[in-house]
């Protein structure tokens, strides 16, 4: 049994590692878009300086009406949220079920709510003789289910027809798609139309990694008009500061960014799985995401044993040892740009 208190630890803490060194740290740790924050959302974050002496709109209105037409669905299937993390409190806080089963690895967010609920745990361990992939016939009937798409740590698409999701027993099932943005083929892969008019399935989404905002917190969710209902009576007043409206409503009209974003990341992360894949001692696993789970074969070579090491040089990457279904053998990369990448891999 992991200690708990590691088990909920999450990279991107930045804060924590200067601290302790002076010198400017490349993060590895964080799945964030490289191409950092658009510019014309910088420009939109400035003008709104002004408003901050009013309080937000408590609906998000504005915003869950251009994510409404961005998706094709009506604004009566979007919540907005303080990023998705929020939204899974929230989702647990105002359906209380009894049971839930979570794959493992993955987001270790899903077990703390559901601890914090005090329901009854399940877990469904997704194999690495096998990939880590995920069987759907391998769930039994419970109130609710999390998956993970792409899933984090591990990469992988957890479920590539979307025809699959019925074969799942459950009366709710929670679609994390917070790194689907950087699917190649997005369309063809997230729920969100099928969200939109089923009461089972909930689809979790963020602003967060593609536009580089994750100081902002900004997230929705798509669902039925009545689970929306439910989980508007359970949501706290001004979820939404002002600031995260204006820069989530101001990234919807970057085209061109996504584009340029996706593939860069689909290029960078070709380019560093067969790099890692030289490196004699690491195994890289195949991603959909904008990160890479690898594997550690020396052995007397540990995770925390890398990620101290290449902090020597600067590089912070992500211990994936506190991950349930993961040992001290695996650490989880973040892809950058080709220079970041290849000082990566030189520090290796």
């Amino acid at each position: 049994m992991k200690n708990i208190e590691n088990l909920y630890q999450h990279g991107g803490n930045i804060y924590e590692i200067k601290s302790k060194k002076r010198s400017s740290i490349l993060d590895f740790s964080a799945s964030i878009n490289p191409l950092g924050i658009p510019a014309g959302i910088k420009r939109s974050l400035s003008s709104q300086f002004e408003n901050l002496v009013h309080y937000p709109d408590p609906t998000a209105h504005q915003l869950a009406a251009e994510l409404a037409r961005y998706w094709r669905v009506k604004e009566e299937n979007i919540l907005v949220g303080n990023g998705s993390t929020e939204l899974i409190y929230l989702i647990l806080d105002a359906f209380r079920p009894a049971t839930i089963t979570l794959p493992v690895p993955s987001f270790t967010e899903y077990e703390r709510a559901a601890r914090i609920t005090r329901c009854r745990l399940r877990f469904v361990y997704l194999t690495e003789d096998e990939d880590f992939r995920f069987n759907s016939y391998s769930i039994k009937k419970c109130d609710m289910f999390f998956l993970c798409n792409p899933n984090n740590p591990t990469g992988n698409l957890m479920i590539s027809n979307r025809a699959d999701i019925g074969n799942i027993p459950v009366k709710k099932i929670i679609v994390d798609e917070a790194f689907m943005d950087f699917v190649r083929g997005e369309n063809r892969h997230t729920f969100i139309p099928q969200a939109a008019k089923s009461r089972k399935i909930i689809v979790l989404r963020t602003l967060t990694k593609l536009f580089a905002l994750p100081g902002l917190r900004i997230g929705y969710l798509v669902a039925h008009r009545d689970t929306i209902r439910t989980l508007k009576r359970y949501q706290m007043p001004w979820s939404v500061n002002v600031l995260a409206q204006a820069a989530a409503e101001c990234a919807l009209t970057k085209d061109a960014f996504r584009k340029h974003s996706k593939q860069l990341i689909e290029k960078e992360r070709k380019f560093l799985y067969e790099r890692l894949s030289r490196i004699k001692g690491l195994k890289p696993y195949p991603s959909s995401a904008n990160f890479i789970l690898v594997k550690i074969n020396q052995r007397h070579l540990t995770s925390a044993m890398l990620k101290e090491q290449l902090l020597e040089k600067n590089i912070l990457i992500r211990d994936c040892g506190n991950f349930r279904g993961l040992n001290k053998k695996f650490v989880r990369i973040a892809v950058r740009t080709h220079q970041q990448n290849l000082r990566l891999v030189q520090a290796f």
